[in-house]
């Protein structure tokens, strides 16, 4: 049994259950099946977690930092989907289906942060979640949640303007701005860096407070 992992499952649950929608004997089962199979792993800066091109075999819950997840287009352009942070898991759904058949990730994860974590071998995970209901019922709700979270940014990227789309980051992602680089962000928002710098002038001008 993995009791760090547990202990570091443990600061998160509160949000958790909340965030995904799932009672706390629910997290506590869970956590408890996924112990043993967790394994500590530690990344820099700028490190990958997953690479795209590269089948996608594991889960990375975080304990510690922030990691975003993309993809490059046609022109070799990064696109940032979105950014995952303390007691959350970094993964990419149809990724790691693709990859129980061999084919290679489209979207990659990479640490804008030090991150401190675990893995979830996924072949070991799905093993789990057949054998338990309670895993069953957990996993449909972070995929309820994911699906939720796509819907929006959708529509926040399609109807809205930069601006808004930068107060809709900063509501999603609070306390997030200070911690990554204006050039992650920019990525995110859909715009450049030297944009990205001129809407912060004018959220600044516009509050009277400036950011850090």
């Amino acid at each position: 049994m993995n009791a760090d992992f547990i202990r570091q499952r443990e600061r998160f649950k509160t949000s958790t259950m909340k965030r995904i929608d799932v009672s706390e004997e629910s997290y506590s089962n869970v956590t408890e099946l996924l112990a043993p199979i967790a394994k500590p792993f530690h990344v820099r800066k700028g490190e990958y977690l997953q690479r795209a091109g590269v089948p996608a075999t594991q889960v990375h819950w975080i304990s510690s930092g922030v990691v975003r997840s993309g993809f490059f287009n046609r022109d070799g352009i990064e696109v940032t989907l979105r950014f995952y942070r303390e007691g959350e898991s970094a993964t990419t759904l149809t990724d790691l289906i693709n990859g129980e058949g061999g084919q290679p990730a489209v979207q990659f994860l990479v640490a804008e942060t030090p991150i401190h974590g675990f893995t979830l071998d996924w072949k070991h995970s799905c093993e789990l979640r057949a054998q338990h209901e309670v895993m069953q019922h957990y996993h449909l709700n972070i995929a309820m949640h994911g699906l939720r979270t796509l819907a929006q940014r959708a529509y926040t990227n399609g109807e809205t303007s930069a601006h808004e789309r930068l107060a809709a980051f900063r509501e999603e992602y609070p306390g997030l701005e200070a911690r990554i680089s204006q050039r992650a962000i920019a990525s995110y928002l859909g715009i450049t860096p030297q944009y990205m710098s001129r809407l912060r002038r004018e959220a600044e001008a516009a509050s009277g407070a400036p950011r850090g």
